[in-house]
């Protein structure tokens, strides 16, 4: 009897050792596919992709335009155009550095960074979409944190767990949100995702070198909405008049995302779990440029111009006035090129493009089921194993009787 205790609990073992992964941390998969969302327009074009929405969530294209989701229907999300939005008229001049000061004026810029989604990876990359632990959303934030420390900021990564990721992470990060704030006095905090949509629609190619777009977040929930919509604004058209490949959107939800504490407090949602990390990484330093200038540099009322400051030539101005609408504002298949290549934008080749998607999340959302029949198997090699544990005993006192 002891030796069919002891197969089985070898097979209990047996049963939960495929669901550790080779770092150690727990493997599981957030990411299932057909869950993401295809948000069309009025005259039913394709002008975004979310992985969650709800009727009230809203979007600026990368033109400025402001829509608003108004139906949802079988992972179709409809919205209609609310207005036409003006960039914001800010002149910077990056040799005027704001006397060295931070925005608190303190001598030293501060910028800190959190993960509410500890977990959140990369899928070609770290062979798991979600690693419960530290997944590659940090290997991203470590990047951020060094690229701004090149700009001569003083950066304060924060890599405390706020997992599980489920609906109360916000509740725990946001007790990490507020010691930095109290402890670090900071001149903007960025909580660092990754995103759960398709490829295609963060993979972006400039002169033939691939990168990925990033999505910035606002929380229509925060009393201080106003601030936090302005400050992204200024950052989505900065990034925009440089990077024109950089951003994909500002997304409008629900929640607040911590974004009460300062004006300054964003979200960016770095890729997306089926795009290699290494085309994220390569849209990092345009993203700290970005954040860096829009903090730092000076700032005058000027007639909707922005000053660039790059290194190997002298200050050019950048022309970021409205234009008229591409494509209505968003090319998602294969991303777009600078070189003024035109993509199809047609809803037969979205959908090649995230049925590709989902052939590589199954086998992904396969892991999942498995880590689940083993966990079942694990639990009933145990109660076996304890049953007849305890059967053996009961036959003992019987023999002794």
């Amino acid at each position: 009897m002891k030796k069919k205790i002891v197969i089985l609990f070898i097979i209990s073992l047996l049963a939960f050792t495929p669901m550790v992964s080779i770092d150690g941390a727990f493997a599981f998969s957030d990411g299932m596919a057909g869950e993401n969302y295809i948000i069309y327009d009025e005259n039913g074009e394709i002008i975004c992709e979310k992985s969650s929405i709800e009727v009230g969530d809203g979007f600026i294209t990368s033109d400025f335009y402001e829509y608003e989701i108004i139906e949802i229907d079988n992972h179709k999300g409809y919205a209609k155009l609310i207005r036409k939005l003006d960039p914001p008229k800010i002149k910077y001049d990056n040799n005027v550095r704001k006397n060295k000061m931070s925005a608190r004026g303190q001598l030293a810029k501060k910028i800190c960074l959190y993960m509410t989604h500890n977990d959140e990876s990369y899928t070609p990359t770290d062979g798991y979409d979600s690693i419960y632990g530290a997944g590659g959303i940090h290997d991203v934030a470590t990047t951020f944190k060094d690229e701004l420390t090149k700009k001569g900021i003083n950066v304060v990564l924060d890599e405390t767990l706020h997992i599980p990721h489920n609906s109360t992470a916000y509740t725990r990060s946001a007790v990490t949100a507020n010691r930095l704030l109290s402890e670090e006095r900071p001149d903007a905090m960025f909580d660092v995702h990754r995103d759960g949509v398709s490829k295609s629609y963060y993979y972006v190619t400039n002169n033939g070198e691939g990168y990925s777009k990033v999505r910035i977040v606002i929380g229509k929930s925060n009393p201080n909405f106003d601030e936090n919509y302005a400050f992204a604004q200024k950052i989505f058209a900065l990034g925009n008049s440089k990077y024109p490949f950089l951003f994909s959107d500002i997304y409008l939800g629900k929640g607040h995302y911590n974004q009460a504490l300062q004006p300054t407090d964003l979200l960016f949602e770095m890729g997306t779990y089926l795009i290699e990390k290494e085309y994220v990484l390569k849209s990092v330093p345009l993203l700290a440029d970005v954040v860096d200038t829009a903090l730092y540099a000076s700032e005058t009322d000027g007639d909707g111009n922005i000053s660039i400051d790059d290194p190997n030539k002298p200050d050019e101005i950048v022309d970021i006035s409205p234009k008229p609408p591409t494509n209505n504002g968003n090319n998602i298949n294969n991303g777009t090129t600078n070189n003024g290549e035109s993509n199809n934008n047609s809803e037969n080749n979205t959908t090649t493009n995230t049925n590709n998607d989902s052939q590589q999340t199954t086998q992904n959302s396969k892991g999942w089921i498995w880590a689940i029949v083993l966990s079942v198997l694990t639990i009933l090699g145990l109660t076996l194993g304890a049953m007849a544990l305890k059967r053996n005993e009961k036959k003992k006192k019987d023999k002794s009787k």
